[in-house]
């Protein structure tokens, strides 16, 4: 007799496979990209208190009324961007604990990582309003989304690779540049946040709060750390062709010295045009693409088990690529042979008996 489901019934979630979760840490890098650029198209148009309440568009509307006209707009449309990013966030940690391969430990860790930060990005975008857009919080603001990428970029790389120990895929100065050119390139960013909370697009033509550097000395020194991440970055493309190194990380060093070429074109015209609004929105999109691309050069130096799938092939892009030199220790030469008489040259067998020198 079959049985007939009470209301006390659960229904579980259904598995997710392998392909589907791929898709959403994908989607993931490219929606917390998308919220930094139309973050900054909010900044850059004025429209930084064109909902001048949170999370309300104005008192008793969630929507924006007409007298903030064009920039509560594009404030709101800021504020439905982020609806949807949350809405991808928050199922990025359910589909990682209903996996069809099983559950892995690093990727929930990551999943609800992302959850987190969007929490605390939602939570910091209000006091970003509620103090007028500081300078201060409009920086931390920007430089949690970088962080929130870096959740994202590194979720999506292990979502490929299977689970196991992580083992260098290069030469370990080689691991260690790639570092380097990470942290330069958090402190570029850094140093851009001072250089746009000191120059003239405050977010908001009628609250003007900004800090209070000097605009030719933070531009120079952000310059400067421009110029450092330039010469690591062709350190590293010359690199990863002289040893041994995975051809993602080749292709991810080519793509970055195109980018940051681009970057540099675009901070000094904008600096020498006077900072127009088109080229300040270009160069905080490349930002975001540097910091991506930068990343996945990064991670592509070390390497972990295959995945593994369902036809139980392995799947990985942490092979080297042909033609490289290996990186690996000389092999041990043979001793040469010892002269008779010689200090090293072993001792002759003594007939049993015969007396010892």
């Amino acid at each position: 007799m079959a049985s007939v489901p009470t209301s006390t019934t659960r229904r579980r979630l259904p598995l997710v496979g392998r392909r589907a979760f791929q898709f959403v840490t994908a989607l993931n890098v490219f929606a917390l990209s998308l919220i930094v650029v139309s973050g900054g198209v909010v900044r850059l148009s004025g429209s930084g208190l064109g909902c001048p309440t949170w999370p309300q568009c104005g008192d008793g509307s969630f929507t924006p009324h007409s007298e903030y006209a064009l920039h509560g707009a594009i404030e709101f449309g800021n504020r439905v961007v982020g609806l949807v990013v949350g809405a991808v966030v928050l199922i990025t940690p359910i589909m990682a604990l209903r996996l069809r391969s099983g559950r892995r430990r690093d990727l929930t860790l990551l999943s609800f990582g992302l959850w987190l930060g969007y929490l605390g990005q939602a939570v910091l975008g209000g006091i970003t309003v509620l103090t007028k857009l500081n300078p201060v919080t409009v920086a931390a603001h920007f430089l949690l989304s970088m962080v929130l990428l870096w959740n994202a970029v590194v979720l999506d790389r292990r979502a490929r690779q299977g689970a196991g120990p992580v083992t260098p895929a290069v030469a370990p100065a080689l691991l260690w540049l790639a570092r380097l050119l990470v942290v330069v390139s958090a402190g570029v960013l850094v140093l851009g946040t001072v250089v746009t909370g000191t120059g003239p697009h405050s977010g908001d033509s009628e609250h003007p709060a900004r800090f209070g550097f000097d605009i030719v000395n933070v531009s120079q020194l952000h310059a400067d750390g421009a110029m450092l991440l330039t010469g690591l970055v062709a350190a590293m493309a010359f690199a990863v062709r002289i040893t041994a190194a995975p051809a993602a990380a080749r292709r991810g060093s080519l793509a970055l010295v195109a980018v940051v070429i681009a970057q540099a074109g675009l901070g000094f015209a904008q600096y020498f045009l006077g900072v127009p609004c088109g080229l300040v929105a270009l160069h905080m999109t490349g930002a975001t693409i540097m910091w991506v691309v930068a990343l996945r050069l990064w991670l592509a130096m070390v390497a972990r088990p295959a995945l593994a799938t369902a036809a139980g092939a392995k799947v990985t892009d942490d092979a080297p690529a042909e033609h490289a030199t290996p990186f690996t220790a000389p092999p041990a030469q043979p001793a040469p042979p010892a002269v008779p008489g010689s200090p090293s040259a072993p001792a002759a067998p003594q007939p049993v008996g015969a007396p010892r020198p």
